[in-house]
């Protein structure tokens, strides 16, 4: 595949119809480095899927014999009121699916996902430090209390 550098972030345009036109521009396939080949997509997370399941059908479209996906992080599933604009979980891919029926519906051959544990062992590192890491939108457990 070819990322165009040039065109701007897909998640954050406002409707479906301008994230599926981004998608088309930033990315295209070389069908020599695709047909008969096993792919193993990595991103950092799936919110939607829409770009996802459009890269999992371009890639197949031009011969990917199987196309499984690796997420360094765990699903979204929990609304996000702290930084991320993702304020209902109806929009959450992962809050109204299972992991197999997410991987259905992206149309890959497999997908896995980090866990909880494991991404906060990777951002802490060598630090023993307890605190600090907001896991909200994962978990569903807020680190204060939301005022409604």
């Amino acid at each position: 595949m070819h990322r165009n550098s040039y065109v701007g972030r897909s998640f954050i345009q406002p409707s479906t119809e301008l994230r599926q036109k981004v998608v088309l521009k930033k990315f295209g396939v070389i069908s020599e480095n695709v047909i008969g080949k096993r792919i193993i997509l990595v991103d950092d997370s799936i919110v939607r899927g829409n770009t996802m399941a459009k890269i999992v059908r371009m890639l197949k479209a031009y011969g990917a014999k199987e196309v499984h996906l690796r997420i360094a992080s765990p699903p979204l599933k929990y609304p996000c009121f702290m930084g991320i604009n993702i304020p209902s979980k109806k929009e959450l891919l992962a809050a109204n699916f299972t992991v197999d029926e997410i991987c259905a519906q992206l149309g890959a051959d497999s997908i896995q996902y980090l866990s909880i544990e494991g991404l906060v062992r990777a951002v802490r590192g060598s630090s023993n430090r307890e605190n600090g890491y907001c896991t909200a939108c994962l978990s569903g457990e807020y680190p204060t209390e939301l005022e409604w």
